[in-house]
């Protein structure tokens, strides 16, 4: 059974992007905003196994902030690049992340 990455980690996220309902602004750097789905291809981010871990950073250094999701089953981790822009953030499908030629993986479990 796949599951969608935790609400409020989707918050975090997304609030790195300043991203999130224009009715509930941010008030200060220490709130978090309100939950949202974020969407690959149109279709809610899941992971094979287990729960997610998002990370938002300028993974291929193009200056958009791309997401990285961890996924607890097999520590393998998926990159979902950028291809809107950081106000308007839009992701596609995904790439694994490569360590060379093998799959990169982080201890999981």
């Amino acid at each position: 059974m796949r599951k969608s990455m935790p609400h409020i980690a989707v918050a975090l996220a997304l609030s790195a992007f300043g991203a999130g309902p224009a009715d509930q602004p941010q008030k200060n750097s220490d709130e978090l905003l309100a939950p949202v789905m974020i969407q690959a291809g149109g279709q809610p981010i899941d992971v094979e196994v287990g729960h997610a871990a998002p990370f938002v950073g300028d993974i291929d250094h193009d200056g958009k902030l791309d997401l990285l999701v961890g996924q607890f089953g097999g520590g393998k981790l998926r990159i979902y690049k950028n291809i809107g822009s950081n106000e308007k953030p839009t992701f596609d499908k995904f790439d694994w992340f490569m360590a060379g030629a093998e799959l990169g993986v982080v201890p999981a479990g």
